[in-house]
């Protein structure tokens, strides 16, 4: 397209690529001379408004020009005409912000993306999320009993909101630092690799299996953040799409239920049966039927959590369960 654009004596270009079987849209286009000069009186004006609103340019990462015209050709010509502008109060919050030439664009103007970090990022409160990978680590489960059994008089949130609190600073040991682990690991193996001592063969073979035992960690870890996305080669997929969601409608429209003998129930005993107490098994079925890298729930907590604790919580979960249906 670029080519054409130039062939045909243009000097900036816009496209808009084709989607199925509907078209694209190409604009084409002459600049007038940037190297004209602008009148000064833009330009003092222009400069005296920044430095009354107390505006900063930010430092571009990457190719430093912003905007092109004339590629391939003698009247090639490349400028920074955009910027990103703060304030002083801005830049104080976010001292880390940067400033990304995307470059590859179909305009003749580069995209720019800002990343601000804030200083102040410490003063926020971060919501808790139960790791999954705490579960490979011995020390996790007395962690939780501790908990739980420090006050048999607290309810069941206070016990779980006392778990995520001494959760949090205990983990960041165990997934926060997978990187530095495995670097360890592997420096330690390398160190007692030619040793053949007793002691240094002890050593190794607990290096080793303590590589396993992170390799492992780091693969729960973000097994728990990966999800599944259905539409990933666009159109093709719609027909697959839509009959699975059409079959998951159908399956979940409930018209009669079966009892454990597989025969069908009617509705009033249907009734009767749904408006009696909840049973423990119930309860446990329940939570054992979920996935354990399921979302976790407003208190931070996944299925895995519980289902790995059931000897633990089990007991107050199917109270709080029973009370929910009461009241």
């Amino acid at each position: 397209m670029e080519k054409m654009c130039n062939k045909l004596g243009f000097e900036g270009l816009v496209a808009v690529e084709p989607q199925g079987k509907s078209g694209g849209i190409a604009l084409f286009w002459k600049d007038k001379d940037v190297r004209s000069p602008y009148p000064n009186n833009l330009i003092e004006g222009f400069n005296d408004c920044l430095h009354e609103a107390e505006l900063h340019d930010i430092d571009i990462l990457g190719h430093q020009f912003t905007w092109e015209k004339g590629r391939n050709t003698y009247h090639w010509t490349e400028i920074r005409l955009d910027r990103v502008l703060a304030n002083t109060q801005r830049l104080h919050m976010f001292d880390m912000a940067k400033v990304y030439n995307l470059e590859g664009s179909p305009s003749d103007h580069s995209p720019l993306l800002l990343c601000s970090e804030s200083q102040l990022k410490g003063n926020r409160k971060h919501h808790f999320r139960f790791e999954n990978a705490w579960l490979t680590e011995p020390m996790y489960f007395q962690i939780i009993k501790d908990c739980w059994e420090e006050d048999d008089n607290s309810s069941i949130t206070k016990k779980l909101a006392k778990c995520a609190e001494s959760l949090q600073i205990w983990g960041r040991e165990i997934t926060g630092c997978f990187s530095s682990r495995i670097r360890d690991c592997k420096a330690k193996l390398k160190i007692l690799r030619g040793k053949n001592d007793n002691q240094s063969l002890v050593e190794y073979e607990n290096a080793k299996q303590q590589l396993y035992l992170v390799l492992d960690q780091k693969e729960i870890f973000w097994r728990q953040r990966s999800k599944q996305f259905w539409l990933q080669v666009g159109e093709k997929n719609i027909k697959y799409f839509h009959a699975s969601c059409n079959k998951r409608k159908r399956n979940n429209h409930i018209q009669k239920l079966k009892n454990e003998d597989g025969d069908w129930v009617e509705w009033e005993q249907q009734n009767r049966e749904l408006l009696s107490a909840v049973t423990e098994k119930e309860v446990k079925n329940a939570v054992f039927n979920m996935h354990p890298d399921k979302a976790s729930g407003p208190d931070g907590m996944t299925p895995a959590f519980f289902q790995k604790n059931w000897n633990t919580v089990g007991t107050e979960v199917v109270q709080m369960v029973r009370n929910f249906f009461v009241t």
